[in-house]
């Protein structure tokens, strides 16, 4: 049952995105408090299935931002999610932000998820973000995954304007890079 409901929570949502009801939110935030809470999260995770969990947090210049904070964490989320659930037992996920520039008010934030799980194969890479894609087919059962989580994730991003890329290699893990220029609250 829990499958189904997320199954459905994922169409529904990835409907909503591309018929342009869902649209991200223009607010302010705290880049450290959005961190630390997802960090907190996918690290509750991991402990299910013993994965050692780290998270390289870089001095952020301006934490007070202004974005998505809704869907600036759900792209966390999933990808951190991701890597605990398709990692190895003894396994390890390294969340990493650091600042890249400034300019124009804005700061350029890159996020990294580093896991040492199953990877992907050269062949699946380019399907990575299609909805439905699985590279297993006992990924369904074994995972409880609904092959949309990606998906989501490449279209959440595109729409607060930033850039996704990941590199793989099977049975050595994944690397996703979201790169993502926020502007800078002067209010908090």
């Amino acid at each position: 049952s829990g499958f189904l409901m997320e199954l459905v929570n994922n169409v529904l949502n990835m409907n909503k995105l591309e018929s342009g009801e869902m649209k991200p939110e223009n607010k302010p935030f705290d880049l450290i408090e959005l961190l630390t809470e997802t960090a907190s999260i996918v690290e509750m995770q991991g402990q299910e299935y013993a994965i050692h969990f780290q998270m390289q947090m870089g001095k952020h210049k301006y934490r007070h931002l202004i974005g998505s904070p809704l869907y600036l964490k759900q792209v966390l989320q999933n990808i951190g999610g991701n890597a605990v659930k398709y990692n190895r037992a003894g396994g390890a996920v390294t969340f990493a932000s650091e600042d890249v520039a400034y300019s124009d008010g804005r700061a350029v934030i890159k996020f990294t998820c580093t896991d040492t799980g199953r990877g992907m194969s050269r062949e699946f890479l380019v399907h990575a973000f299609e909805p439905f894609s699985q590279e297993n087919t006992d990924a369904r059962t074994t995972f409880t995954g609904t092959g949309l989580g990606l998906a989501i994730v490449k279209e959440l991003v595109e729409q607060m304007g930033g850039k996704i890329e990941f590199s793989s290699e099977k049975g050595i893990g994944t690397v996703f890079i979201v790169t993502l220029k926020l502007k800078i609250s002067s209010t908090i």
